[in-house]
């Protein structure tokens, strides 16, 4: 079937393209092709990015400091074939000590970075309503939020780990199980959530934002976790299955205190997206 439309009374017809009828039966004008309805697009998440990753920057540093290491190192060597004493030797060691260990930091760092992006990714598929800041520093607080959901469901203050490894998680208690042995990590991933979610729920508060609950999470990359029990002060998912998560939490959040959230991060974070 063809779309047409007459020229003079705007009566639009459905005609088969064998049929030659080229005259409108309501007045006699003639026809021509109709024109087609705009097709509508879904709109897409906009991402706006205000700076580079904290991990990135860290990354880039140690980057710097092997490259430092790198000309420590050949004056060294050099030094020690021309005036033959010891201290080139430890100039020499100094050169290649600082290479090493710097280079072992920005390999930590870049994976971090790895994991970070991989958890935006996913988080940039949730729907409509849903805010996402990424790598968030607010203001007077120590170190920063991997990610912040704001949404319809409520607030999520999300801590991303990347570890290798195997590990035990019992109740808030998560351990690395090296040689058949459990050990505390260096740094508690449900310890730091909550700390994070804390300093977050407080600056919201602050700006007049009131009745906000924020949810600490904690998400990992590496899916070798033996989870004898599930923890009571913060939630663990894999990062795959962070956005069923959000979802099916039953929180009511209004939309214009959604907005409000979003305009008072927006500006601490390294990037963030939303739908237009």
């Amino acid at each position: 079937m063809k779309d047409v439309a007459c020229e003079q009374c705007g009566a639009q017809y459905q005609v088969q393209p064998v049929l030659n009828i080229k005259r409108c039966s309501k007045c006699g004008g003639k026809l021509k092709g109709a024109p087609r309805a705009k097709r509508s697009y879904k709109s897409k998440r906009k991402l706006i990015k205000n700076r580079r990753y904290y991990a990135e920057r860290q990354a880039s540093y140690f980057g710097v400091a092997m490259l430092v290491g790198v000309i420590i190192g050949l004056i060294g060597l050099l030094a020690i074939f021309i005036t033959r004493v010891y201290i080139a030797a430890g100039i020499f060691a100094a050169g290649i000590l600082l290479f090493r260990k710097a280079s072992e930091k920005r390999k930590i760092w870049k994976k971090g970075v790895r994991g970070e992006r991989k958890v935006a990714k996913y988080l940039n598929t949730l729907p409509r309503r849903f805010y996402v800041f990424n790598d968030v520093t607010l203001p007077h607080t120590k170190g920063n939020l991997d990610h912040i959901v704001v949404g319809p469901t409520g607030v999520f203050a999300i801590e991303t780990k990347n570890y290798l490894g195997r590990f035990q998680l019992n109740g808030d208690d998560l351990q690395i199980i090296k040689k058949g042995h459990l050990r505390p990590l260096h740094i508690n991933p449900g310890r730091q959530s909550r700390y994070n979610a804390t300093g977050l729920s407080k600056y919201i508060s602050a700006q007049g934002i009131t009745g906000v609950r924020v949810r600490p999470v904690v998400t990992f990359i590496n899916k070798n976790v033996d989870i004898k029990m599930n923890p009571q002060n913060y939630d663990f998912t894999y990062y795959d299955t962070l956005q069923v998560f959000i979802l099916k939490q039953h929180g009511n959040m209004d939309y214009d205190k959604i907005k409000k959230c979003a305009f008072i991060l927006r500006k601490y974070c390294a990037e963030y997206s939303f739908f237009e």
